[in-house]
């Protein structure tokens, strides 16, 4: 197997995964309101992509590891294709057309289904002598979103609503062939550790998983409500920031918070390896949710207050929040799930952020429109706050 380039390789991928993301999750909003839907529509089909990928995600890696023939480079790729084919779909569909809903859902959930898998991968060649510095790859996918969500912007004001299909086309087959460049895997080592005359572990069903390590359920409750407060803070940033901002200087001020909060993700997850020599995972894990609620209660003083500067002092802990927990909880996976398992633990940590977003989406909407903006982001925060908590304790077990 030629584990030369290994980093490289997987930095591509991860780079094409977050321009996907950047042109397709990120403008869905924007995209199926030019065509024609209604909010309400939009919220139906986003909250069916994320349903989707909570059952299916764990489902497609339970597959992955019982399979015998569909490894994970295979998945990947043959989720992208037909990501690709539904987003050249999505560009011959008249607007208005209620195709384009089913085919808005195939597109985003094949461009997210992978991850896991994605996931799993970096660890798959250490049975064979390579090494993937996780942290590194995935802040350089994190740095592709931020350059890919400011190219969108821009291609968006000279081709319009054109713009997502293209994207989801052409970041579907970039990330495809940057997949198929990465070395091909024996299935055995596809998550098995130890050394290579190992016989394989025989893997369990989901049921079974949850049943298996149910010290780890805490730390996935922990991890949806964490999520749950950081996606109700980013997706309703501009009703935030509207409770002391008037007029444009919402997007502006907003805008800027985006920015800052993917840029300062760099230092974290591109020096994480390093900061796995001197911390485990655990105390990584720990410090990093005791900072995510630190984060969200700033958020609130900064909004009880009116003050811009603090709103942007709040964004500058997702240095020490989000950019160590999501490095930190593959690396976790990876150490607490067995070889056999590890496609459908990575599928389920990951599905935490999909529960956390589907939640805020839901029920953060609601909060805000019945009980009002300040005293649901408060909800919000007492999550956060739980969710620290229940992640210490999930730690410690």
């Amino acid at each position: 197997m030629d584990l030369k380039n290994l980093n490289l390789k997987y930095a591509l991928v991860n780079i094409g995964y977050m321009l996907l993301f950047s042109g397709s999750i990120g403008f869905a909003f924007n995209y199926l309101s030019h065509v024609g839907f209604a909010t309400g529509t939009i919220g139906t089909v986003m909250s069916v992509v994320s349903l989707a990928g909570v059952f299916l995600g764990p489902v497609a890696g339970d597959i992955v590891d019982r399979s015998a023939k569909i490894t994970q480079k295979l998945f990947i790729i043959a989720s992208m294709v037909l990501c690709a084919m539904a987003g050249g779909i999505l560009l011959v569909l008249p607007a208005g057309s209620f195709v384009i809903l089913p085919v808005v859902v195939i597109a985003f959930v094949c461009a997210s289904i992978g991850m896991p898998m994605l996931n799993g991968m970096a660890f798959a060649y250490e049975r064979f002598g390579g090494t993937i510095n996780y942290g590194l790859c995935r802040g350089l996918g994190s740095a592709a979103y931020a350059v890919g969500s400011n190219l969108v912007g821009q291609l968006w004001a000279g081709l319009g609503t054109t713009t997502l299909p293209l994207v989801v086309v052409v970041g579907s087959l970039f990330t495809a062939g940057m997949t198929m460049l990465m070395p091909s895997v024996p299935r055995e080592a596809q998550g098995a550790k130890g050394v290579a005359n190992k016989k394989p572990e025989e893997s369990i069903s989901i049921l079974q998983f949850f049943g298996r390590y149910r010290a780890l359920v805490a730390v996935i409750g922990a991890l949806v409500l964490l999520y749950f407060c950081h996606n109700v803070v980013n997706t309703y940033m501009g009703a935030l920031l509207g409770t002391f901002i008037d007029g444009a200087a919402v997007e502006s001020t907003q805008g800027t918070a985006l920015f800052i909060q993917a840029m300062v993700e760099l230092p974290t997850m591109f020096g994480f390896a390093l900061l796995l020599k001197r911390l485990s995972v655990e105390k990584i894990l720990a410090a990093a949710a005791v900072f995510y609620s630190l984060k969200h209660v700033l958020v609130l003083v900064a909004c009880n207050m009116g003050s811009v500067a603090l709103f942007y002092a709040a964004m500058v802990l997702q240095m020490l929040s989000f950019a160590a927990i999501t490095p930190g909880i593959v690396y976790f996976a990876n150490k607490h799930v067995a070889g056999a398992d590890q496609n459908k633990g990575q599928a389920v940590f990951a599905t935490a952020n999909t529960v956390g977003g589907l939640l805020a989406s839901f029920v953060g909407g609601w909060m805000f429109e019945l009980i009002g903006v300040m005293p649901g982001l408060t909800v919000g925060v007492v999550a956060s706050c739980a969710g620290t908590l229940l992640m210490l304790w999930g730690l410690r077990k």
